[in-house]
């Protein structure tokens, strides 16, 4: 059943993207982040979810998700937030994320930024550019 759910997932992103969609919007329209009772959230950033929750439901998990067309690669978590999701980018570049820290040895000189993922969030590398795009701006 497990496998049927991710062929689902697959087979929906793809139809959405084919459509037209940019990877980064479609997963955003598939995994929203909580959005129905923010009260700081940007304006226009809670009418793109309310309008696309009108199209279709969110898949929620506990899910994380990680997703590349080879001009993208990303992660994002379900809005309930439990898969954990640790991320370091390094200074030449490099980004690691794994489900807890040390899984690579990375000395701490090396590292320009870590965090985790919280619900809502994703952390997006844009081969293209060779950026990791900021999530303010991607939520935009």
């Amino acid at each position: 059943m497990f496998l049927n759910l991710l062929e689902a997932f697959d087979g929906v992103l793809e139809l959405l993207v084919r459509a037209g969609r940019s990877l980064p919007e479609a997963i955003m329209m598939m995994i929203p982040e909580a959005w129905q009772n923010d009260k700081n959230m940007d304006p226009e950033r809670k009418t793109f979810y309310e309008y696309f929750s009108t199209l279709m439901e969110p898949w929620d998990g506990p899910t994380l998700i990680s997703f590349t067309d080879g001009r993208y690669l990303g992660a994002t978590l379900d809005r309930n937030g439990l898969c954990p999701s640790r991320f370091y980018i390094t200074h030449n570049g490099l980004v690691i994320m794994a489900s807890e820290v040390g899984v690579v040895d990375v000395p701490t000189k090396d590292v320009c930024r870590k965090g985790r993922l919280i619900p809502g969030m994703m952390l997006l590398v844009y081969f293209e550019n060779h950026v990791v795009v900021d999530d303010d701006a991607l939520q935009k």
